[in-house]
């Protein structure tokens, strides 16, 4: 059994065809066809169903991708991990972030691996927490920073920060000046939000629920920019963690509000995988650049 074999399993399994799979990999059917039919023999069971529809995989395929692409992973992190023996960083790493959260962390990791490891490609992907931990399982994804709780097993969730969730509103809003607002209030105004299935938002929907009160949310966003954009224009007001936006974005401004619980991030990784050493330089970055935000006090 080679890493070809395991690869080019993958690549079918991803692309859902053998055609495709060629092309991924930069060669020709036969030679995908050729690979699987000798893992199919090499381990006595068919992995891959051939049909109209494209190619997918037998349960036994299914076992086999799962500790196919921890070797893939494994095999690719070989490079970073003998570099790091000579006191060098390079290689890849990769690192998901929830949206609320990558206006403040990501530029200043992005300034930090630059100087202490420039030669580090890295991959950030900007997501839903429900994406980024599925990315993290696949090992898509070295690590993300996500919200909690993530209740998975096969993860190991490191505390980043707590953080509040406020009211974001247009500047000159007649809200502002009357200190904290309470739910059922800000709950009353038209609000522009994240969609229903979106984890803010059923936090905040729980916090309602909690109260007997329905959310007025006749706008639904996926983006936490664009939902800025259009509380600034007047369209409605929003409710979002307190770093997702700096105190000084123009046109916008933070009010607080009673009654809603503390968001918790946190920092994901799959458990027995060990991170190489491009990925341990961005974790210590993250943990250095949260360690900062909490002590300055800009939660």
């Amino acid at each position: 059994m080679e890493l070809k074999h395991l690869e080019a399993l993958i690549a079918v399994s991803q692309e859902g065809s053998f055609t495709a799979a060629a092309d991924r990999l930069s060669t020709v059917q036969s030679n995908i066809s050729e690979q699987i039919r000798q893992l199919e023999a090499e381990l006595g069971t068919e992995l891959i169903v051939r049909s109209r529809q494209g190619a997918s995989l037998t349960e036994a395929g299914r076992a086999v991708l799962a500790r196919a692409s921890r070797i893939k992973h494994e095999a690719s992190e070989i490079a970073s991990d003998v570099a790091d023996v000579f006191g060098l960083k390079i290689g890849n790493a990769s690192f998901g972030v929830v949206g609320t959260a990558s206006k403040w962390l990501v530029p200043d990791l992005v300034s930090a691996m630059q100087r202490s490891a420039p030669d580090v490609m890295l991959r950030i992907n900007e997501g839903a927490s429900e994406r980024l931990v599925a990315e993290v399982l696949d090992l898509q994804l070295a690590q993300a920073v996500v919200t909690a709780p993530v209740a998975n097993k096969k993860l190991i969730e490191e505390h980043l920060l707590d953080e509040r969730l406020v009211g974001l509103v247009p500047q000159g809003s007649r809200l502002l000046g009357r200190g904290a607002i309470k739910l059922e209030e800000i709950a009353k105004e038209r609000l522009v939000m994240p969609p229903s299935n979106n984890p803010l938002r059923l936090e905040v929907e729980l916090a309602a629920e909690a109260i007997n009160i329905e959310l007025n949310v006749p706008i639904e966003v996926e983006g936490v920019r664009l939902i800025g954009d259009l509380v600034a224009a007047n369209a409605g007001i929003s409710i979002l963690p307190e770093t997702s936006f700096d105190f000084e974005t123009p046109g916008l401004r933070t009010l607080p509000i009673e009654g809603l619980p503390l968001r918790r991030l946190v920092l994901v990784t799959l458990r027995d995988t060990q991170l190489s050493a491009a990925d341990l330089a961005v974790r210590e970055h993250i943990l250095e650049i949260v360690s900062l935000r909490a002590n300055a006090g800009k939660k």
